[in-house]
């Protein structure tokens, strides 16, 4: 993360209210939902900051006012769609509000409202890849405890599904407690913060899907501002969370936002210089995928930072198995590809010495047990490069090789999955696996 820009919003400088507890983000303007942390009925609202990276960034007119918002309640999630002009925004006060749920054209004019209580999740749900739109995509929320995703035409706010007949959002036997979500826009899955957890749903239709924890955290049925982002950057797509079990202050930033890939394996994420305050862990997240920057709301601090991410193009993912001497062979790769094609370097390390490594390629990621504690990462499995490396004499653990591939031109936008496959003694009885590897062509 590239830290782009830091945000003064508090209420004397924004309107929106004593805390920010959402935002929505689109690359160059940002929208801004309060929060009343004070003890005392207060007034929240949205606003939006013009030109948020620009040479002179202006703070509009609040809009959607709340003027008796309880304490402890507020604007709780807001989604752009900047394509339609759209923005939508859940408010939560307790109870089921005339205007739980609206919608506003990017001026902060009033669309369509809808009662619900606004408390768990607001997304444009992108649909399904090859389903019918108009049973898939549209304005998804979420209730407390309610099986399904409801979903609301964007244009209109008329009914889709809703909360009792929508797609499943909640795995049996974990928490119901609903409280953010986010979509791939390139599958339609769908990402899901409850009681502290993180859920997925994976899309099998316009308006089902196949449910399941993707990250078990301590449950924390009763804690609000428990959030999720999801990042479908140029090299691989990202899930951002906020690990909240408690309200309480001083919460160190960098241990509780937490990222995993879309198959729950944990990434580190490098923040580089950035490093706030402690806070009450209350953090938002807004990606924009045209400009590849993430706006990070910071509600205890009242800050908006937006950062520029980057992901490396060769993104390891998955485990390899331990072979001789308990040693797991690591696969690493190099060279810059563009759209032309370009040198492909592919490096192994850590394999036993006096032994053959071959590589897997795929398109996809791969998840096959092989036996062993070993696990096939590419699927499918469309060549193997039989050109072995040969690893010299050694110690266990000392092997290494290098092979060099050009990548043809016309591949752009496809990605590779690629893996060591190694031959202990050269010997088929003695099957090694390294690590997973995937190139992203731009």
């Amino acid at each position: 993360m590239v830290h782009l820009l830091e945000v003064d919003v508090a209420n004397a400088v924004s309107g929106v209210g004593n805390n920010p507890s959402c935002i929505a983000w689109d690359g160059t303007d940002l929208f801004v939902g309060g929060f009343n942390g004070a003890v005392t009925v207060q007034a929240v609202a949205i606003n939006k900051l013009t030109g948020a990276l620009g040479a002179t960034p202006t703070w509009g007119t609040p809009f959607g006012q709340q003027v008796n918002a309880p304490v402890n309640r507020g604007y709780i999630n807001l989604a752009i769609d900047s394509v339609n002009g759209r923005l939508v925004a859940g408010y939560d006060p307790g109870t089921v509000d005339n205007f739980g749920l609206t919608a506003w054209d990017l001026s902060g004019m009033s669309l369509w409202s809808k009662p619900i209580r606004g408390s768990s999740g607001l997304e444009f749900d992108p649909g399904f890849p090859g389903g019918n739109p108009a049973l898939g995509a549209g304005v998804a929320w979420g209730a407390f405890n309610q099986p399904g995703r409801a979903l609301q035409d964007a244009a209109l706010g008329t009914d889709i599904w809703t909360v009792a007949n929508g797609m499943n959002v909640l795995v049996p036997g974990a928490g119901g407690f609903l409280r953010d979500w986010d979509f791939d826009p390139a599958t339609g899955d769908i990402y899901i913060r409850a009681s502290n957890d993180v859920f997925v749903g994976r899309r099998t239709g316009d308006n089902t899907t196949v449910t399941s924890v993707l990250v078990d955290l301590v449950d924390a049925n009763l804690v609000a501002l428990q959030n999720i982002g999801f990042l479908h950057t140029p090299n691989g797509s990202l899930v951002l969370f906020n690990d909240r079990a408690t309200g309480a202050i001083n919460q160190p930033f960098a241990g509780v936002v937490k990222a995993v890939r879309p198959d729950g394996t944990p990434e580190t994420i490098d923040w580089g210089t950035f490093a706030p305050n402690n806070g009450a862990a209350a953090y938002d997240f807004s990606y924009d995928q045209a400009t590849n920057t993430l706006a990070l709301c910071d509600y205890f601090l009242r800050k908006v930072h937006i950062f520029a991410v980057s992901v490396p193009a060769y993104y390891p993912y998955g485990a390899g198995c331990p072979g001789q001497g308990g040693f797991v062979p690591a696969l690493t790769g190099s060279g810059q590809i563009s759209a032309l094609g370009g040198p492909l370097t592919l490096n192994l390390a850590a394999a036993a010495p006096l032994s053959a490594g071959f590589f897997a390629f795929g398109f996809e990621q791969g998840n096959q047990p092989l036996g062993n504690g070993c696990t096939i990462l590419v699927q499918p499995i469309t060549s193997f490069y039989l050109g072995p490396i040969i690893t010299g004499p050694g110690s266990a653990g000392t092997g290494t090789g290098t092979v060099n591939f050009n990548v043809p031109p016309g591949f752009s936008g496809y990605g590779v999955t690629m893996q060591s496959v190694v031959l202990e003694n050269i010997s088929a009885a003695s099957i090694v696996l390294s690590n997973g590897l995937q190139l992203r062509i731009p």
